[in-house]
């Protein structure tokens, strides 16, 4: 009988924190050339803290072969 996985650990973040993310990981992408049209942040209020999302939408087939090239070089760039 497999263990299920262990989910990855979640902590609260400030909406400052989470606004620095998005405005990063926007720009890493225009940087690498992948389209950010469809890039969005996404927040859940809850009790515990609040969930931020981060998404593509709707990505398109030139805009996934760019973003899977670019994980493809990453992943030979690491140690």
């Amino acid at each position: 009988m497999r263990t299920p996985p262990t989910p990855p650990p979640v902590r609260p973040v400030s909406e400052p924190e989470a606004a620095q993310v998005f405005r990063d990981l926007k720009a890493a992408m225009d940087t690498a050339g992948l389209s950010t049209s469809g890039l969005y942040r996404d927040v859940t209020r809850s009790p515990g803290g609040d969930i931020h999302r981060y998404g593509l939408g709707v990505v398109g087939v030139s805009g996934a072969k760019r973003l899977t090239a670019f994980l493809r070089d990453a992943r030979r760039a690491t140690p």
